[in-house]
């Protein structure tokens, strides 16, 4: 069985994860924008490999924030999360 305290120092270690993975998302898009603003792909298998790599991105990141706040709860509020 797992410690809160375990469960705090894996989540704050995954917050730079989470960051990364968001900025590394966001450089991507910026990176393709033309000068109306508008994203350019090579082709339509860049596009759909684009958008499948970089939402699956996006969702892990989203799941780990949930996860991260979940081990940050079970330190605050042991007794809620019947942790030892």
């Amino acid at each position: 069985m797992e410690s809160s305290e375990y469960s705090l120092l894996v989540s704050l270690a995954l917050i730079p994860v989470v960051i990364g993975l968001q900025v590394w998302v966001r450089n991507r898009r910026r990176r393709r924008r033309n000068e109306t603003g508008q994203q350019e792909f090579d082709s339509l298998a860049a596009t759909l490999l684009s958008a499948l790599i970089e939402g699956a991105a996006v969702i892990s990141s989203l799941l780990l924030v949930i996860w991260i706040m979940g081990g940050i709860l079970r330190y605050l509020f042991p007794m809620i999360f019947n942790a030892k």
